[in-house]
């Protein structure tokens, strides 16, 4: 995470991203310190868990490990923030969209499988959805805490119109 920060203090754009996945890859490649026994997806919450691993007291700097016992969708959405997201196990599908939010609806740009040894990285204004189908665990690692950003754009397909949300999931501490 002090790699991460100092990347971050260089100021963020598309090669500073780049370079947090980069770093991100190789903390993934001691993939035996997190193994899916110890963050099991969470039967009370449709099989998906999100475990805090790091974080800035000032909300910076969020690292966690998303926990998918077998299927997961994200509408299009934005982030607010920069993100990562590398793969342990699994397959994580990410759609990146070529309209931001209130452009009208988004359309698909890119696909792209998260899984082990590689990764996806998104400047704040970004927009992607996620597919997972056969379980996956992932860091997702964020400039801010996602429980303290504002509300996020997201896509509501049913609405045909973008909306905002706060984030509200339960995120399980496991920094003690």
């Amino acid at each position: 995470m002090a790699d991460i920060r100092a990347i971050d203090a260089e100021g963020i754009n598309r090669d500073a991203v780049e370079l947090i996945r980069r770093r991100l890859l190789v903390l993934a490649q001691l993939s035996d310190l997190f193994p899916w026994s110890e963050f099991p997806p969470d039967e009370s919450r449709d099989g998906n868990a999100l475990y805090l691993l790091s974080q800035d007291d000032d909300h910076r700097f969020a690292l966690y490990i998303q926990s998918v016992e077998d299927k997961t969708e994200a509408p299009p959405h934005d982030h607010l923030t920069w993100a990562c997201i590398v793969g342990l196990e699994g397959e994580e599908i990410n759609r990146k969209y070529d309209t931001g939010p209130r452009d009208g609806p988004p359309h698909v740009s890119d696909e792209f499988a998260v899984r082990p040894g590689t990764g996806i990285g998104f400047l704040p204004d970004d927009v992607h959805s996620i597919h997972i189908s056969g379980g996956a665990l992932n860091f997702h690692c964020y400039g801010h805490d996602l429980l303290d950003l504002p509300a996020r754009n997201y896509w509501d397909e049913r609405e045909q119109e973008w909306r905002t949300m706060k984030v509200q999931f339960p995120i399980i501490d496991v920094r003690s």
